[in-house]
């Protein structure tokens, strides 16, 4: 059955403001001057926590080596060339969709938030396992909870939609709509980024990127990486049928140095992630062989949550 856990974050002590990381690599990094003064507005309160060298955050050494030993007697061996070992193995079917979305909501939603459901699907997620609390909209709410509609027809034309499991979508029905300045700063951000010439992204994620179809806080996130070090963007996966602006990314470099599972460069990353504050820091950070991946779960106006620490 999913539970709903309260996260807790390891709070941090700063050093320095924005303005000291990037005054630290003057001379080193090529920045748009439009980063820096954009930056300066929009994300002064992203920190830098304690130098922690000494704090080990990799995710190992040396990758594990595979033994292979000789089978001993009584010991099942493989199946010979000419036999398909899959045989009579019944296939993994795939979670259904009220179960599919539970999982989702557990890992992609704010842990306070809420979901109304019409009747019939509300059985369904029931059925799934779905905590009292998430489906337990008859509580009064206040201007930051957050309630999302799940149905098994079309969302409303002014909603959001998050996700789609099979016939059942979720939605966001009164999403944030970011202003013409809070746009223009985005694009601003995302400019810069691209600018910089120590950003290498493949097409697809420069497109993402030019569109500025990026949460602001994963874009500020990412203009003081570049400004640091620069970065290698190797996507922006998405959940299938999301329709809001990008909550995730998968660095592959940082500086001229690969990052993910045994690369060197990783823990640093993981020091300097871990020192961010909210609403920076990030919610989830995966190591994978092919990169680190970081996320941010779901804001209804993300630009007003960075607004917000600005000055």
């Amino acid at each position: 059955m999913p539970t709903r856990h309260t996260r807790h974050r390891p709070r941090h002590r700063a050093e320095g403001r924005l303005g000291a990381v990037l005054g630290s690599r003057q001379g080193h990094v090529v920045v748009a001057v439009a980063l820096v003064a954009v930056l300066t507005a929009a994300a002064v309160a992203l920190f830098l926590g304690r130098d922690r060298a000494d704090r080990s955050t990799a995710d190992g050494g040396e990758p594990t080596r595979e033994v292979t030993t000789p089978p001993t007697a009584g010991t099942p061996t493989a199946a010979p060339p000419d036999t398909d070992p899959s045989a009579g193995t019944d296939p993994v079917a795939p979670a259904p969709p009220a179960a599919a979305l539970l999982d989702w909501a557990e890992r992609e939603l704010p842990v306070d938030s809420r979901l109304r459901a019409e009747a019939g699907v509300r059985d369904d997620l029931l059925a799934a396992g779905a905590p009292d609390d998430l489906l337990a909209t008859d509580r009064p709410t206040g201007p930051g909870d957050l309630v999302l509609t799940v149905t098994d027809g079309e969302p409303t034309a002014r909603s959001r939609v998050l996700a789609r499991f099979g016939g059942l979508t979720v939605a966001d029905p009164s999403p944030g709509i970011p202003t013409a300045e809070q746009l223009d700063r985005r694009r601003t951000l995302a400019e810069a980024v691209l600018a910089n010439p120590t950003t290498r992204a493949p097409e697809e994620a420069a497109a993402v990127l030019r569109s500025a179809d990026v949460d602001m806080r994963l874009l500020s996130l990412l203009a003081v990486l570049t400004a640091r070090e620069g970065i290698g963007v190797a996507a922006f996966p998405r959940t299938e049928g999301d329709e809001g602006p990008a909550r995730s990314v998968l660095l592959d470099a940082v500086g001229s140095a690969p990052v993910g599972t045994g690369e060197p460069a990783t823990a640093p990353l993981r020091t300097w992630l871990e020192a961010q504050l909210p609403p920076f820091a990030p919610d989830h950070v995966e190591v994978t062989g092919d990169g680190v991946l970081l996320s941010y779960r779901y804001a209804s106006d993300p630009d007003a949550l960075v607004a917000e620490v600005s000055p």
